[in-house]
């Protein structure tokens, strides 16, 4: 019997609330983010100076499990609603939400959830309530288009294409993939493995001309490829599917350099990074799509649409 996964594509402004808070708290983690220093600098002016150094101390490391608690929430079309439900949940059932999932689950579970409602408040109050509401439409209209892609797309192909390159494995195990679209931590993904269950809060850009587009894509997949190094992963790999130590071995590089020269190739989609029951990829795979890609981004960077060559 064929081993297969569902895929669950979700929307609620919740979802958003927590990745904003996560991607300001960890921002020196996150080098690559696209909203950078600036947006840090801007957000920590809005923010009550007691409250902005409580985030600079604060590790939050509960990010998916809320994610979870958000996609059993009945009634989540705003914010508010997510809190509200989140306050008034016993710490009982908010225990048995969380153990069909979850295998470390803290005894305080009631006063951890205190704290999440404590830190989501202050962050809805001071940041997220501002928030251009234009991302948010932005962000269920993706929801609403990846829906009709999964009537006729399949479960790991669907979740490679919204990742660029993420290929989620089918597993016993694997029952369900929440897919989440999200603005704040652009270009990462953030993809976390429960007993039976995957939550991936992908990456969107905001809404830009198709010549800006075309003109990025070039930019990113050029840049990737003028490297001698990453020439050399790529023709490593191309002849089959390779684990992070067998590239370490062949490029002999330290192994830091070689993750950072697979995670730019891998966020630029030349590459695919697989996924088995676990966050950390189990191998990797070249994603030849990417000749085409280029080639047809360079012309319609280059020619008119209508116009011959």
């Amino acid at each position: 019997m064929e081993r297969n996964y569902s895929v669950l594509i979700e929307y609620s402004p919740a979802y958003e609330l927590i990745i904003s808070l996560y991607t300001y708290i960890y921002n020196k983690n996150l080098k690559s983010i696209k909203l950078g220093k600036d947006w840090v600098e801007e957000t920590k002016l809005k923010l009550p100076t007691r409250f902005a150094l409580e985030l600079e101390d604060e590790r939050w490391e509960i990010l998916h499990r809320t994610v979870l608690l958000i996609s059993q929430c009945p009634e989540k079309k705003t914010v508010e609603e997510f809190l509200d439900w989140l306050e008034e949940l016993p710490a009982g059932e908010l225990y048995e939400r969380l153990s069909p999932w979850v295998s470390s689950i803290p005894l305080n579970l009631g006063e951890v959830r205190d704290r999440i409602l404590y830190l989501l408040t202050e962050w809805n109050t001071h940041y997220f309530k501002s928030l251009d509401t234009g991302i948010l439409d932005y962000l269920q209209e993706e929801v609403r288009f990846r829906q009709e892609e999964a009537q006729t797309c399949s479960p790991i192909d669907l979740i490679e294409q919204v990742t660029n390159g993420m290929r989620v494995e089918p597993t016993d195990q694997l029952k369900q993939v929440i897919l989440i679209p999200q603005y704040h931590c652009y270009p990462t993904t953030v993809m976390d493995y429960f007993r039976g269950m995957a939550t991936c809060l992908y990456p969107i850009k905001e809404t830009i001309t198709s010549k800006e587009e075309s003109s990025l894509v070039i930019l990113q997949l050029t840049q990737c490829l003028a490297d001698e190094k990453r020439l050399g992963i790529l023709s490593y790999i191309a002849e089959k599917p390779r684990t992070l130590i067998e590239i370490h071995q062949h490029i002999k590089l330290a192994k830091s350099t070689v993750h950072h020269h697979i995670t730019i190739l891998r966020k630029a989609g030349i590459i695919r990074s697989h996924f088995i029951d676990h966050s950390t990829p189990a191998y990797y795979s070249l994603r030849e799509s990417f000749i085409d890609r280029l080639n047809t981004e360079l012309r319609s960077f280059l020619f008119k649409k209508g116009d011959l060559l």
